[in-house]
């Protein structure tokens, strides 16, 4: 399944539903960052964020099949949130379809993976784009008016009533980074 930032809000709740493995990549690192965030939440039972770096997962591709197979140590449930650089989680996300694929994936929990420098046409895209399971959204830099609106979005849900210049000047002052105008 593939989405951009422009049907990623109408997709995701379908998508947390049906995929396992999440890919956000593209240039607006910040964006992708949010679309985890929201999927994240979105996970009936989300539980334990177990972080693994790009590097990590680069240097031992099985880490990260290991550790989405695994049980929390209380038996919670959790979510893998890796945090990548281009095609660093490559390997290792073969290496999680080929374990699925052979039915050994069972109970595994979800995937989160932000790949900042990758695209839609990476490797590891090009692995999960057409899967079932796995979702490959590409966000690329906002403009104005699409964070305008956020902050509109994200006043509203918080209570605050604001003019529409005010939601415009949030969004210049935090340079358009969606994760500032959320803080």
């Amino acid at each position: 399944m593939k989405a951009t930032q422009k049907d990623f809000r109408q997709a995701a709740p379908r998508a947390t539903r049906e995929c396992r493995i999440f890919f956000f990549c593209g240039p607006d690192e910040a964006g992708a960052s949010a679309a985890a965030a929201v999927v994240a939440a979105l996970l009936p039972d989300a539980g334990e964020r177990v972080e693994l770096s790009g590097g990590a997962v680069r240097s031992d591709p099985t880490a990260l099949g290991d550790e989405a197979r695994s049980s929390s140590l209380f038996g919670d449930a959790r979510h893998i949130y890796v945090r990548a650089t281009g095609d660093d989680a490559h390997d290792a996300v073969r290496l999680l379809l080929e374990t699925i694929d052979a039915g050994e994936g069972d109970g595994a929990c979800p995937v989160l993976i932000v790949a900042s420098a990758a695209t839609d046409k990476s490797r590891t895209a090009k692995l999960l784009e057409k899967r079932g399971d796995a979702l490959v959204a590409m966000f690329y830099p906002p403009d104005l008016s699409h964070i305008t609106a956020e902050v509109s979005r994200m006043a509203g849900a918080a209570g605050l009533k604001m003019t529409g210049d005010l939601h415009e000047r949030i969004a210049r002052t935090c340079g358009l980074d969606l994760r500032l105008a959320q803080s």
